[in-house]
């Protein structure tokens, strides 16, 4: 079983995002889990069809879609609340060789010096303070000029091991998503007072959304974003609804613009795919996701990703791909 695969392109790097999904498909990677972990007939059949872009690619990523549900350990939950699968250690070692070529453990690179937006992307309280943190470094050391910066997140409320981690990074006063987001694009962007509040708060899950703007001292405009849900009363927001908050209601995109997201390395593919989507189809702007770097992770921001929780992302990517590949249709 082999431990070592040649990268794959990112979705959405190419000239045609659909042959980058026809080929992150049938890429070495993507079969050798499906070989791997196998069940059935029909899940070999499927390694096989994807090694031969047999059929068209809807029904592929449907089929890649019910074989990933045996890894989804979180059945609803947050990420820092999925069980851990039981994963021999043969196996363990590729799943991380085809991680790290779908792009999921770094190595993303730049194409730009200067990006009129700079989106960084919340999540669990490791991925406020490590993101944010990551944004600054990387306008405060030069590697890239940016015309804004907005930190994207929503109302979430705090679980498990959150309220531990707020406190160790000294902030125990913290309970939900965007309040960590906000004191996280604060600490590492060095902003005070905002300049201005706006939002709208709602009984509905999904609903109540806030932005917050301020200035670096450089006049650098930060905003910290809590984006509603295209489905107020089921969920709340979703990736996908934060990029068109952003896109619709915060910013004034033009065609050409060149966007750079910032997020977590295990997240990349996914929510590269959804910005593409989202963002980059509709727009006609440039994307660019890169993932932090795991050295420049603040504690206790830092934590290896295990075997489950690149699984779990892999299946994320599928379903992002799927809805990416809908949308091209």
């Amino acid at each position: 079983m082999s431990t070592h695969f040649d990268p794959v392109p990112l979705v959405g790097t190419g000239v045609d995002p659909v042959a980058d999904i026809e080929d992150w498909l049938a890429s070495p990677p993507v079969r050798a889990l499906v070989e791997a972990f196998a069940r059935t007939d029909q899940d070999h059949e499927l390694a096989r069809d994807l090694a031969a872009r047999k059929g068209d690619a809807t029904e592929r990523l449907a089929r890649l879609d019910v074989f990933t549900r045996r890894w989804d350990t979180r059945r609803g939950r947050e990420r820092n609340l999925a069980d851990d699968l039981p994963v021999r250690p043969e196996l363990q070692q590729l799943v991380r060789a085809a991680a790290e070529a779908l792009g999921l453990c770094g190595g993303t690179r730049l194409r730009y010096g200067h990006y009129e937006h700079v989106l960084v992307l919340g999540g669990l309280i490791r991925a406020c303070l490590a993101r944010t943190a990551y944004a600054a470094h990387l306008i405060r050391t030069g590697r890239v000029t940016a015309g804004s910066v907005t930190a994207l997140g929503g109302h979430r409320p705090f679980v498990g091991d959150e309220f531990e981690l707020a406190a160790l990074a000294g902030a125990p006063e913290l309970g939900e998503e965007y309040e960590a987001l906000d004191f996280g694009t604060r600490r590492a962007f060095g902003l005070q007072t905002p300049e201005s509040v706006a939002g709208e708060e709602s009984e509905l899950p999904g609903g109540t959304w806030a932005v917050r703007t301020y200035r670096t001292p450089g006049r650098l405009p930060v905003r910290v974003v809590a984006a509603p849900s295209s489905r107020p009363q089921r969920r709340r927001a979703d990736t996908a609804d934060s990029y068109a908050f952003f896109a619709e209601r915060v910013a004034e995109l033009e065609p050409g613009d060149r966007l750079l997201l910032v997020t977590t390395a295990l997240h990349v593919p996914a929510q590269h795919a959804t910005a593409v989507r989202m963002l980059q189809l509709p727009f006609a702007v440039e994307v660019d996701t890169v993932g932090i770097e795991p050295s420049r992770a603040p504690e206790p921001a830092r934590r290896p990703s295990g075997a489950t929780a690149c699984l779990l992302e892999i299946r994320s990517t599928v379903r992002a791909l799927a809805e990416l590949h809908a949308a091209l249709r």
